[in-house]
């Protein structure tokens, strides 16, 4: 099943049905919710959607409780203070207990990771800083876990493309061992993966082919040089990513830039659901 992200229209308030309206015009199933969200709109949106017979069936986390002041950021998963990884661990598990009442199975966790403004600096500081950040993410991960069982949602990584995200590829296999048996799953984002083999931070076969064997979830994008979240058919892809595709069945989000038009937005979800 196809849906469209929040990236693509962000709501400009509760009233503000632009991407329900596309996610009807062009077939997709229903909407998936994560940038231009907040907490306080989340309830809005999946009621309105619902109305059209579309679905909400994943969120990304952790959401601001409202809209973010200028200046301001979230608090970040993986932060190495304790203080800020709880601030983020509480409102993610705000957002798994509002993502399952309103129909939520998925919840996409937020890896940006800021470490260094220059490239090769920041590779260094990463891979030094590696333990600490697997700890950090394991840390939040053992808390959303037992909250993300209880409400019978499932945890879905990222794959971080570049040294200010986090998990990497393999991190995010050391994590899915670690947490086996609990929700914890992975997603396969095209784009990013693009961006990691562009900036030639390796990544073997055989952990691209587990990814997508993996994934419980697809972010269908795509990138251009060192960016990823184009739409698909705008960008382009790593030609041993685009040989790879997940497992049929999962849910695949269609995501991009807002100043995507209607026509290409019709067009991503047309050649989605037809591969």
């Amino acid at each position: 099943m196809v849906f469209l992200a929040t990236d693509l229209r962000p709501p400009r308030g509760g009233t503000d049905d632009r991407l329900l309206r596309l996610a009807a015009d062009t077939g997709a199933a229903g909407v998936h919710v994560g940038a231009g969200c907040d907490l306080s709109i989340v309830p809005v949106l999946t009621v309105a959607a619902a109305r059209l017979g579309l679905e909400t069936p994943s969120i990304v986390l952790p959401l601001p409780e409202q809209p973010l002041a200028r200046g301001r950021r979230l608090p970040r998963l993986g932060a190495a203070a304790q203080d800020e990884r709880d601030a983020a661990v509480a409102l993610a598990i705000s957002g798994l207990q509002l993502g399952a009442a309103t129909g939520a199975r998925f919840a996409l966790l937020d890896s940006d990771d800021p470490v260094h403004p220059t490239f090769t600096a920041a590779v260094g500081e990463r891979r030094a800083r590696a333990a600490e950040v697997l700890d950090a993410c394991g840390f939040a991960l053992d808390r959303l876990a037992r909250a993300a069982e209880r409400l019978s949602a499932t945890l879905v990584l990222p794959v971080a493309a570049t040294p200010w995200h986090a998990p990497s590829p393999r991190e995010a296999g050391l994590l899915l061992d670690r947490f086996a048996g609990a929700p914890v799953a992975v997603v396969w984002d095209a784009g990013r993966l693009s961006v990691l083999a562009a900036l030639g931070l390796a990544i073997s076969d055989e952990r691209l082919a587990a990814l997508a064997a993996a994934a419980v979830l697809a972010l269908d994008n795509d990138a251009v040089g060192m960016v990823a979240g184009y739409l698909p058919g705008l960008g382009e892809r790593d030609p041993r990513v685009a040989a790879l595709r997940p497992r049929d069945g999962i849910a695949r989000v269609v995501t991009g830039a807002p100043d995507a038009t209607e026509a290409e937005v019709a067009a991503a979800v047309a050649a989605l659901a037809a591969s």
